[in-house]
C-alpha cells in the first residue's frame, strides 16, 4: 500500500473556524429527540392498552420482512464486492433482525406461537444480529487502521468507540486534502486555553 507522505495544516479564517459543525449539530438534534421521546414512552406504558386489534397486520409484517429481505440482498452483495458500504447494511440488518426477535417474541407471549418465536429469536435473529454488529465493528476498525497508516497519524484505535470522524464535517465542502483531514491532523485544542 502507498503511503502518502502527511499534508500540511492549512490555516483557519475566523469565518471559517466559526463554521457550524454537522456532527456537533447532529448530535444536538439527536439528544433533542431522545428527551422528547423519554416522556413519550412512559405516557404509552401507562395509556397503551394490553390488547389490541390491529387491522393491516398482513402488510405490515409482510412490508417489514420485505425490507429486511432487501437489506440482507444489499448486505450479501456489498460483502461479495467487498464494499465500504457493508458496514453500514451490516448495521441495519442487525438493527431489523433484533427488531424482528423483539416483536415476534412480545406479541406471541402467553400464546401457542410463544415457544417457536422464543426459539427463533435464539437461534436465529440474535446471533445473525450480533454477527453483524461484530462485522461493522471490524470493518470500522480496519478502515480506521488504514487511514492511520496512510495520514501517519499514529496508531489506529483498538476499540470501536474510539474511532473518530477523520474528517473536517462542516457544513461547507473542505478546500483541500489538508483541511479535509484537519480532525485527524490537529492535535486536539484545550478549551481552558482561549488563545488557541
Amino acid at each position: 500500500m502507498k503511503i502518502r507522505p502527511r499534508p500540511q495544516v492549512v490555516a483557519h479564517s475566523d469565518k471559517r473556524t466559526r463554521a457550524v459543525e454537522l456532527h456537533r449539530w447532529l448530535s444536538s438534534i439527536m439528544v433533542a429527540g431522545v428527551v422528547v421521546m423519554i416522556p413519550w414512552a412512559i405516557y404509552l406504558g401507562i395509556h397503551l392498552p394490553v390488547h389490541f386489534r390491529a387491522h393491516n397486520w398482513d402488510v405490515a409484517w409482510v412490508g417489514f420482512d420485505s425490507a429486511l429481505i432487501i437489506v440482507l440482498t444489499a448486505t450479501a452483495w456489498a460483502a461479495w464486492n467487498r464494499r465500504q458500504i457493508l458496514a453500514a447494511t451490516a448495521i441495519v440488518a442487525a438493527t431489523m433482525l433484533l427488531c424482528d426477535a423483539w416483536f415476534d417474541v412480545s406479541t406471541s407471549i402467553g400464546t401457542p406461537e410463544q415457544s417457536s418465536a422464543i426459539l427463533g429469536a435464539l437461534i436465529l435473529n440474535v446471533p445473525l444480529a450480533v454477527f453483524f454488529i461484530a462485522l461493522a465493528r471490524r470493518i470500522m476498525l480496519r478502515t480506521a487502521a488504514v487511514l492511520a497508516a496512510s495520514l501517519r497519524v499514529g496508531p489506529a484505535p483498538h476499540r470501536a468507540h474510539d474511532v473518530a470522524i477523520p474528517f473536517a464535517t462542516t457544513w461547507r465542502q473542505p478546500e483541500t486534502e489538508s483541511e479535509f483531514f484537519r480532525e485527524w491532523l490537529e492535535p486536539p485544542r484545550d478549551p481552558g486555553n482561549s488563545s488557541k
